[in-house]
């Protein structure tokens, strides 16, 4: 049943997300609810039924005991009254606990997760350094939550040992009569009859709260506010995929908007009084500056935008519609699975979209051509690739209705030109299917290819719309972009050619696996366990927890169990002619050993619930952290992102929660059965005997269903890694896959995945139950070996009575000690995927690297290449390794301005990742790079990246929530003013004023994609100007350093361009730039262009001089550019 409530809730929370706002960016919360908060559920059901049984229990065994102490038997009520009356009092505030702990662990593993899929731009940025403090920072809070909630936790179990610890004393204290061992241990036997059922209600409550407050929050979820399709179609839509016939003479047009408003909050329309219609058939391209609202028409085209106004009517033949967002949705998987998605192969179609989209030339290069796997997010491709593999998906699709938003930004001109010809041109792709494109663009030279252009301003209305020629003529925004019709792009000579079907090339094919590998260690250590995990568990909490832990164990083991043997001489003595001692006597040492039991069982979850889990909370966190940022890009690109972001939030979910409380558990079960085991043996000395052969059954009992659950534990979390990365794909492309009409098979593939990962868990509980009835067995023969001992040899009746009564637990002690033992094994197993992580993942800092350069390197910003080669799979033994880069002879002159252009994955982007230490030279040539006469090779990396201002062409932010100011200086060594100087030089003070200022919290979504290029841009300034400061040049740019720029201008308009190229050459003058451009206009001024093909420099020179000459590759790219 509980398997069934994991299933049915893991199945609601998939599909409330899959129907959720997308503005809502609630995939950190439902990816907490998912894990977290759903295994919370589970462990406080499998004691729902615990509430009625134990309360039968309870009431037969004071029924019992009122036979034989009379009214005395009220004592024992009263103490677990009081009792509940204690762990009430503290349930009151578990509710609010429990969800400020499960907010700071969404938190943390949101950001983690945002983290380890944005690795690379990370680095590019140097931010690693202040993400990761962050992140730490968000970790210590996570635990400080926790230990409130632990506290309550703990005093409620304190208080659900009270009954079974104090109990006894206080009924014989109120019974005061005098009593033989005959009833002192049958009124014992009934008393742990009643106290054993209420100290497990007592200490399962908790749990049922925790689980109740959980439920709460998944409720919450539930009932959130659901996405709002406000479109109305006005034709009969159909689902089926395939393309059915147009009716050519149909000239309606196929989205008409009417008196339309669209924004992402209740009171701030982006977009206002629209009337739009999109003809039929044709090619509608929207332009308008930055922060215009063009992705937001895309969005409302797709019924996305959650407050409206006005109608959106759809006159779509198909209710599918193909959508290439503005950051390309792409899945861990192949490029063939990600361009085919749920649709059925078709070979034709597929080699169509290929040929269109120019994606077989990449193919070339790539290690399995269309079968590479190109990692979470499309870590292994390049921007322009990920576009146009996104592009290609779109295509397949076949839909009447194609939106797009950007496609172009990361593409060179040349292969732009080639794909706009080849999908949108006269005999393109579209126009073959008759079907209706919407453009989102900056690239404004293809204007004349439209049937229709609407353009936008910057307060959200449309300035002008119709055919180019009309608004050439109306002498307004368009015919301000001085765009001519002649200026239309034409179709480069050349034409690659592709096969219908395409095969990866053999020999690559057997040099280089791209399976996704897990992170599990070896399978010796998966069948035998790893020893080495409790040192690393014991080095984290410290040595002196440890030893405190074990004198704690002992002291309760003695004072739990001390108290039995106590009774037998109190018997003997009660019933002996001269009393030796008092009544009061044995009763007061009788209450103050349970006292001890008492003191020393909460000084012992105080250590393991508050001291051990925050210290090795923190200390195995930031071990398992400063691997994940030190780690080299390789092993993002091979390794799921789904199986990293298991380690930091069900790993580290375990290690808060279920080691601690194994471990607990073990230290209880081992001390008090041993103590139990002496207890026994003290009626029967004989049946000492049969001990060693009982814990040789122990021994073999423990170690099969150890190896067994240890490997039904792993599998367990290994299955779980694949649903958790299918939900984190579906939360990031949830509007691609709505607009494709996936939804139903990504809702059947999760059920899939999910039903795998109920597999070993329910399996599991199986063989926990196994587990138990065979201890019962062996129990209930050891009762049967006692019982027949004690009648054949007349065993003192106070010893036998002490065993018996000791005998009703000892088997759930046994059955504790080899379930708990196995549940802090596999609780551990937490710690060794960490250090097989930790081991697996390696460093990308090498011993080499002892080179940490003064503050003011590199000051004069020189560069040499001299020959050098990098590859991206150097660690992989290959003869003939992948060359990303091959033979780079380049030498930058300090202050020079360097373009690299060419098409894309030509290498570009490599070539600044070698720059950066994120690319590494192959052997041969890895003394092949120096920056200021310094070795590249032997720089520390954390400081290159720190001292190189890099902007990569993927903005990095901190979290939802951080500052304005904290975004923009995450190393905090600038004031208020020097923040706003430099947003009022890149032209955003004024939004950011208007959002608050820079103390106000900041949310990423309500930045465009050019101003999030932008706020780069002021990061990088503010960077240099606190730089020259601290180093005494001034504030003027006069200062040298080196600044590495990826496409930084590619998501802005011309004119936003002009702005930043213009604060680029004031505030960088004395700078080395070396920047990756596509748009060749606006790096007509730098000292020098190199333009890269296929990983090589094809050429370089003077970009004004090469224009000029004849048969120059970057004429080339000049003339196709549309100049």
């Amino acid at each position: 049943m509980i398997y069934m409530m994991r299933a049915c809730l893991a199945t609601a929370i998939y599909m409330k997300t899959t129907e959720a706002r997308a503005a809502d960016e609630g995939e950190n919360a439902s990816l907490t609810l998912m894990s977290a908060d759903i295994e919370r559920v589970m462990r406080g059901s499998k004691f729902m039924h615990e509430l009625w049984s134990n309360i039968i229990e309870v009431t037969l065994a004071a029924w019992l005991l009122y036979g034989l102490l009379g009214a005395a038997f009220v004592a024992p009520i009263v103490v677990v009254l009081v009792c509940v009356i204690g762990t009430s009092s503290f349930m009151r505030f578990m509710d609010e606990s429990q969800k400020r702990w499960m907010v700071g662990v969404q938190k943390r593993v949101g950001l983690t997760s945002g983290v380890i899929g944005n690795m690379k731009n990370i680095k590019i940025s140097g931010l690693t350094n202040p993400i990761a403090r962050f992140i730490e920072n968000l970790r210590v809070d996570e635990l400080r939550a926790g230990s409130n909630f632990r506290s309550l936790i703990l005093m409620s179990a304190v208080f659900a040992y009270i009954p079974l610890l104090l109990s006894p004393a206080i009924t014989f204290g109120v019974a005061q009569r005098s009593m033989d061992a005959t009833k002192l241990f049958t009124s014992l036997s009934y008393l742990l009859l009643m106290s054993n059922p209420l100290k497990n209600l007592l200490e399962t409550l908790p749990l049922m709260a925790a689980a109740v407050a959980c439920l709460s929050r998944i409720e919450k979820y539930l009932k959130s506010e659901e996405r709002d399709d406000y479109r109305v179609f006005t034709a009969g839509s159909i689902r089926d995929t395939e393309k059915t016939p147009l009716d050519q003479s149909d000239k309606s047009p196929v989205v008409t908007i009417k008196n339309g408003s669209f924004g992402w909050k209740i009171n701030n329309m982006v977009l206002k009084n629209l009337d739009i219609e999109i003809p039929r058939g044709s090619l509608t391209m929207v332009v308008g500056p930055i922060a215009s609202g063009k992705s937001t028409l895309c969005r409302t085209l797709l019924g996305e935008i959650p407050h409206n106004q006005g109608t959106v009517a759809m006159a779509t033949k198909l209710s599918r519609v193909g959508y290439c967002d503005q950051t390309p949705f792409l899945s861990n998987g192949s490029i063939r699975d990600n361009i085919i998605g749920y649709s059925p192969f078709d070979a034709q179609r597929y080699a169509e979209v290929l040929d269109v989209t120019l994606l077989n030339t990449d193919f070339e290069t790539l290690p399995q051509a269309d079968r590479t796997n190109i990692g979470s997010n499309g870590i292994t491709l390049s921007g322009g690739q990920k576009q146009r593999v996104s592009l290609a998906r779109c295509l397949y699709l076949q839909s009447d209705l194609l939106i797009m938003d950007d496609i172009f930004s990361g593409l060179d001109a040349d292969t732009e030109d080639q794909v706009f010809q080849r999908v949108f041109g006269v005999n393109g792709i579209l126009k073959r299917r008759q079907a209706t494109a919407v453009l989102c663009t900056h690239s404004v030279r293809h204007l004349p290819s439209a049937a229709h252009v609407i353009a936008l301003s910057t307060d959200g209305t449309v300035v002008e719309q119709g055919t180019f020629g009309d608004l050439l003529a109306n002498q307004s925004y368009i015919h301000s972009l001085g765009v001519k019709p002649s200026s239309t792009s034409h179709a480069s000579s050349e034409i690659i050619e592709s096969d219908d079907t395409i095969e990866p090339q053999q020999n690559l094919l057997d040099r280089i696996h791209t399976e996704t590998p897990e992170l599990g260690g070896n399978d010796e250590a998966r069948l035998s366990g790893d020893t080495s995990v409790y040192m690393v568990y014991v080095k984290s909490m410290g040595t002196m927890l440890a030893v405190a832990l074990f004198i704690f164990g002992v002291l309760f083991g003695f004072f739990y169990n001390f108290p039995t043997i106590w009774l037998t001489y109190w018997s003997a003595d009660a019933i002996a002619t001269n009393p030796s001692h008092s009544f009061g006597y044995y009763a007061g040492i009788y209450a103050l050993l349970g006292v001890c039991a008492i003191v020393s069982l909460l000084c012992l979850g105080t250590l393991l619930y508050i001291n051990v889990i925050t210290r090795s909370g923190v200390s195995l966190h930031h071990h398992a952290l400063r691997t994940l940022i030190h780690a080299p890009l390789k092993l993002f690109t091979t390794t799921d992102q789904g199986i990293i972001t298991n380690l930091f939030s069900q790993d580290l979910s375990l290690i808060d929660n279920e080691l601690p409380s194994a471990l607990t558990n073990v230290i209880y079960t081992v001390f008090v059965g041993i103590g139990q085991a002496a207890v026994i043996a003290s009626s029967s000395p004989y049946l000492a005997i049969s001990y060693p052969f009982l814990f040789g059954m122990l021994y073999v009992v423990q170690k099969f269903y150890l190896r067994t659950s240890r490997q039904l534990r792993l599998l367990d979390l290994e299955a779980k890694s694949p649903l958790y990365t299918h939900f984190l794909d579906t939360s990031k492309g949830i509007v691609t896959l709505r607009a494709f009409g996936f939804i139903g098979e990504d809702r059947a593939k999760n059920v899939f995945l999910l039903d795998t990962s109920q597999r070993p868990a329910y399996l599991l509980t199986m063989v926990q139950q196994w587990l138990n009835f065979v201890l019962n067995v062996v129990v209930a023969i050891l009762a049967v070996m006692l019982t027949s001992l004690a009648v054949r040899l007349r065993s003192n009746s106070g010893f036998t009575g002490a065993s018996l009564v000791t005998l009703m637990s000892f088997g759930e002690m046994l059955s504790g000690v080899v379930i708990y033992y196995t549940a802090l094994e596999t609780s551990l197993g937490a710690i060794s995927r960490l250090k097989a992580f930790d081991k697996t993942a390696e460093t990308e800092v090498k011993d080499e690297e002892d080179i940490i350069p003064p503050e003011e390197w590199p000051q004069r910003g020189e560069i040499v290449l001299n020959g050098v080669s990098a590859s991206y799979d150097n660690e992989v033994e290959t003869e003939m390794p992948t060359l990303a880069l091959k033979n780079i002879k380049l030498k930058i002159r300090p202050g020079e301005k360097v373009a690299i252009c060419g098409r894309t994955g030509s290498g570009k982007s490599s070539l600044v990742a070698l720059l950066l230490k994120l690319l590494d030279p192959i052997k041969e040539t890895c003394d092949g790079v120096d920056i200021d006469n310094t070795p590249l090779n032997r720089i520390d990396r954390a400081t290159l990246r720190q001292r190189i201002i890099a902007i990569p062409q993927d903005v990095v932010f901190l979290p939802d929530g951080s500052t304005f100011q904290e975004n923009l200086d995450p190393f905090n060594v600038s004031t208020t003013a020097d923040a706003q100087a430099v947003l009022e030089a890149v032209g955003l003070w004024n939004f950011i004023r208007d959002k608050g200022g820079l103390e106000e919290g900041m949310s990423v979504s309500n930045f465009s994609q050019g101003q999030r290029q932008l706020f780069s841009l002021a990061r990088a300034v503010l960077r240099r100007r606190i730089r020259a400061r601290s180093l005494g040049f001034g504030g003027g740019g006069s200062e040298g350093g080196v600044l590495l720029l990826d496409e930084v201008s590619s998501s802005v308009d011309r004119e936003t361009e002009k702005t930043m190229q213009e604060v680029i050459r004031v505030e960088f003058k004395e700078y080395t730039v070396v920047a990756v451009s596509h748009r060749l206009d606006m790096i007509m001024d730098y000292n020098r262009v190199v333009v890269m093909e296929k990983g090589e420099i094809a050429e370089e020179g003077n970009p004004a001089l090469l224009v000029k000459e004849p048969g120059t590759r970057f004429g080339e790219l000049w003339n196709v550019s549309g100049n």
